[in-house]
This record gives structure tokens, sequence and C-alpha cells, in this order.
């Protein structure tokens, strides 16, 4: 990810770090006039007519093009930047349903809460780091113009400093990705606490055993850690400014034992030119520092194994033809349609759906019943692609799903509202775009919501409300979208009698007659002469698939009904 946003921007940051050297020669130009004034102060010689004006168009010069090179790599930081958090959104959006089950929601918070925020943190160094490591890097090829013998001391010292400070590094870093570790645990903790509220509420012992075995320990070993990631960074960072002056001492004390035939005007020159570097040196290791956690916070965004960007944008190009077989189709059929939940534990029990073999027609509706943990809802996320089988087919018309058609076109046929659906603010209709307030107003009004909730630019005012509310809000936008198929998941679970009594009797028998299959996800068995097909599940095996006395075929030739409004539906 991160060498094809730099590959993007390379004369980018070419130019600017022309700019940086032009401004670290300037520097260098400074220190040397600053050294020629001192020696000749040192041997009773008078400065030359010009060398003030120069050594002020030095500082200029540097002043002026310091601002422009770390101006222009601000603005490259910010646009890199940018482009991370951009490709990361599309990758996350790009990952599958099922990838991102098994990775784990806390996980992949932890990673956009902490991971991608110190990785854009890190990225907005660059414009110190570069400038500073160009200063540093001309600093040194200046003393070895001056003097090879006393920079060899410099470079070793500098050298035996950088490799003690790389293994303190190594071991911070180390440090980090434990704590790294921890953090998410921490997280998981803290999110049982939100979603297990009702029940540590209630129970006593549960809420204590909760926050003492694991709660608390993860707090105290996250606490200990930072402690000791916290000290070798700081460590790091105090022992490059203490250790420049060991380097100052050693060439000022060993100059007169080792190099007596050196001039003092060298040794003079070695001195300012490493206190001039002091900042630009604290500086850059400051910055590896922070880009060693940088490292870290990358690897575990990439551990999480997202999707790629080039993907995302393939599946949502609304520009692109879709094809004849998800828009002109009568029958959906699943065939020796296998599924085995992965473990990645041995001898683990995993629950395995099919071989299911089914066919609905369009213009139908279907319900789907069982017990809990039947299959039911397994087969409903395998039938609209949130998982993809382990063996068989789904086939529209006789077009097999994943083969002759492309899935993320399939998908695109679906409506779903899920047991655990999430309800977005913003009601799109079916070209993607924001539906008009006065269609979602006119709908709000006929579901009974008109008084609790509002909209603007197709955005609710409010989705804080109750679940049956909510669902209401879902079946709106359902409707709305206007897709072939609608899948309902327990969706009168949450509803009063009369809206339960709505949805079975007048909603779903519209939706049949505008030709879509409505499937629908139910224990509600008072409703179930209602269906077309009734298929029931057990063990995730198909065990009842018919037809209830007196349900109708679906006219496939016949023409579609005119799209009512859920007035017609909610007061008919």
């Amino acid at each position: 990810m991160f060498k094809s946003i730099i590959t993007r921007f390379k004369w980018s940051i070419v130019g600017a770090t022309v700019l940086s050297v032009v401004g670290a020669m300037a520097g260098i130009v400074m220190l040397k006039i600053i050294t020629m004034q001192v020696s000749q102060l040192g041997s009773g010689e008078a400065a030359g007519p010009y060398d003030f004006p120069i050594f002020v168009g030095a500082v200029s010069t540097v002043l002026l093009f310091s601002l422009l090179s770390r101006y222009l790599l601000a603005k490259l930081s910010a646009r890199i930047v940018y482009e991370f958090r951009d490709s990361l959104a599309k990758r996350l959006l790009a990952t599958s349903y099922a990838s991102i089950e098994k990775i784990g929601g806390h996980r992949i918070m932890a990673a956009m809460k902490t991971d991608a925020a110190k990785l854009s943190d890190g990225l907005l160094l660059l414009p110190g780091f570069i400038y500073s490591f160009v200063t540093v890097l001309l600093c040194l090829g200046y003393m070895v113009y001056t003097s090879w013998q006393l920079f060899t001391v410099v470079f070793v010292l500098i050298a035996l400093i950088m490799f003690i400070s790389k293994l303190i590094l190594n071991r911070g870093l180390h440090h980090y990705l434990r704590l790294r570790e921890y953090e998410d645990d921490m997280f998981s903790g803290m999110k049982t606490l939100v979603d297990g509220v009702k029940e540590l509420t209630i129970n006593a012992r549960r809420r204590r055993f909760t926050y003492d075995e694991i709660l608390e320990p993860n707090f105290a070993v996250i606490r200990d850690r930072s402690v000791k990631v916290s000290l070798i960074f700081t460590m790091l960072g105090s022992m490059a400014s203490t250790l420049v002056f060991f380097v100052i001492g050693v060439i000022v004390f060993g100059s007169q034992v080792y190099f007596p035939d050196v001039p003092l005007g060298v040794v003079v020159t070695f001195v300012l030119t490493i206190l001039y570097m002091v900042t630009p040196l604290q500086s850059v290791v400051d910055s590896m520092n922070r880009f060693s956690d940088c490292s870290a916070s990358y690897r575990n965004i990439e551990g999480l194994e997202l999707g790629e960007p080039d993907e995302f944008e393939r599946r949502t190009d609304l520009t692109r033809q879709v094809p004849d077989s998800v828009t002109d189709w009568s029958t959906l059929s699943v065939r020796d349609l296998e599924f085995q939940y992965q473990s990645d534990l041995e001898d683990e029990y995993t629950f395995n759906v099919g071989p299911v073999n089914a066919t609905f027609r369009r213009g139908e509706a279907i319900f789907l019943t069982g017990g809990n943990g039947s299959g039911k809802s397994t087969f409903a996320k395998l039938l609209v692609g949130l998982y993809q089988p382990d063996r068989g087919s789904i086939v529209l018309d006789e077009q097999a799903v994943y083969e002759a058609v492309d899935i993320s076109d399939y998908q695109q046929m679906f409506s779903t509202i899920f047991s655990d659906f999430h309800l977005f603010e913003h009601v799109l209709n079916a070209e993607g775009q924001p539906e008009s307030d006065e269609v979602i107003s006119r709908y709000l009004t006929d579901l009974e919501l008109g008084n609790k909730v509002t909209s603007k630019d197709g955005k609710f005012s409010s989705v804080a409300m109750s679940q049956g509310q909510k669902k209401r809000l879902a079946l709106l936008m359902s409707y709305i979208e206007d897709t072939p198929v609608c899948l309902y998941d327990e969706w009168a679970a949450d509803q009063d009698p009369r809206f339960r009594e709505i949805f079975y009797t007048r909603i779903i028998p519209q939706l049949k007659q505008q030709n879509k299959l409505v499937v629908v996800i139910s224990h509600d068995d008072r409703y179930f002469h209602l269906a077309d097909q009734l298929v029931k599940f057990e063990n995730g095996q198909i065990v009842v698939d018919e037809r209830p006395q007196g349900a109708p075929l679906a006219e496939s030739e016949a023409e579609p009904a005119p799209e009512p409004s859920l007035a017609e539906l909610v007061m008919a």
C-alpha cells in the first residue's frame, strides 16, 4: 500500500528534497563563515567588507529554503495521509463479510482507532524528517571535507551510538507489539461491557468476575508494558542529545593528544558543525522512533489481510453495464449447496449446511423456518453471497453465480434486513442517490414515525429509537431501494400485533405483485399459510420444502403491478 502511494508522489518528494539540500548547503556556508571569523578573531585579523553581507545572505537562504521545503513537504505529507486513509477505507470496503467476521470487529476497530492514527501522525513527521536528514548528511560531508581524520572518530562514535540505539529500539518495538496485543484484548473486554450490559447489571457475580479476571489484569499488564515502552523510547530521545556532547568532548580532548597537527580552526569547525547538527539529529532520531511505531502499526493493519482498493472500485463501478442475467430472470436455485464454518482450533465442532437443493420463483414469498441453530440464517447469508459455498452452486435460471454471473452484480439484486442489521442514516433510491425529503416524510408518516424522526437531504435526523421502530425505517429503505429480491430476517419479531399483521397480509403481497422474490425468515406459524413456498431447516438440512395448501403459483408472465406507496400498504 505505502509503496504505491510513495511511487505516485516520487517527483514531489524529489523536488522537496532538492529544496532541502539547497537550504542545508546554505547552512554549511553559514557555518563556514562563522568558523572563518572565529579563526580571524583568534589571529587578530579583521573581518572582510563582504563577510557579514555574505553571512546575512546565507542565513536568509537557510530560512527561505527551509520554510519553502517544509511547506512543500507538509502539503505532500497531508496528501499522502489522505491517500493512506482513502486506501484503507477502500480496502475495508473491499473485504468480504466472511473475512471481517473471522478477523473480529474488535481487532478492526482497534486498528482503525490506534494503528491508523499512529500511521497518519507518523506520515505528518515526513517534512521535518527529510529536511533534518538531509542537513545531517551534508554536515557529515562537510566534516569529511574539513578533516577526514577527525571525521573517522566522529563516524565511529556515531555508528556505535546508532548500533546501541538500534538494539534498544528493537527491544522497545518488541514490547510495543506485545502491548498492541493486550490492547486488542482490552478493546474486546470493553466491548463485552457494552454488549452484555443487561446481564452484567443483573448478575453481580459475573460483573465482579468480569472486572477481576478479565479487565483489571489486562489494565495492569498494559500499564506495566506502557511504562517499559515509554521508558525505552524516551531514553533513546535523551541519548541522542546527551551523546552529542560526549562526541564533542572526545573531539576537543582527543585532538590535542592524537591529532596535534590539526589546526584549532578545524576543531572549532567540528564543534560548531556538531552543535548545528544537534537539533536535526534529534529530529531524525525522534522521527525514527515514531516510524518504528508506524512500522508496527502498519504490520498490524497488513496482518488483517484486508481487500484491495482496485477490487472496491470494480465492485462499485455504477457506470458498468449490468448483465441481463441479473435483471431478467424468473428462478433462483441452489444446487447441492454446502458450507462449513471454519475454525482454527483442532477438534472443535463446526456447523455444516447442506447439501441443500431448492428453487425459488420470482413473484413469490418464501418462508424459511426452523429452530435456532437450524441453519436458516446461514443459508440466507449463502443465498445473498455473504458466504461463498464450499461446494454446489447458486443459479439464476441456468446461469451459475461465481462463474457466469459476477458475485458483485448478483448481490445488487438483494435488499436485506438481517436480525443484527445496521441502520444507516442516509436513504438511497434505486440509483444510489439520496431520496427526496418529501417522499421520505410521506413514508415516515405512513409508518407512524413522523413525530419521531425527520429527514434533510435524504438523511434521517436520528436513528436512536426502539428496535421495532428501527426495523420500520429499514423497511422504508428496502422499499425505496426497489430491488428484485427482498430478504427479511425475523422482521416482524419486534413489531406490535398490528404492524405484524400489516407486514404479512399487505406488504408482502404487494411486493409480490411487483414481481419481487420475497424471502422471509420467520417463526410466526400463524402466517405460514400465506407463503407460496415453506422451507424448514433442521441441522443444516432442508427437511420440508412444500407449498402450503391454497398458495398460488407465481404468474411469471404477468405484468408487474404499479409500485404502491407505504400509505397504501399500511392504510389499506
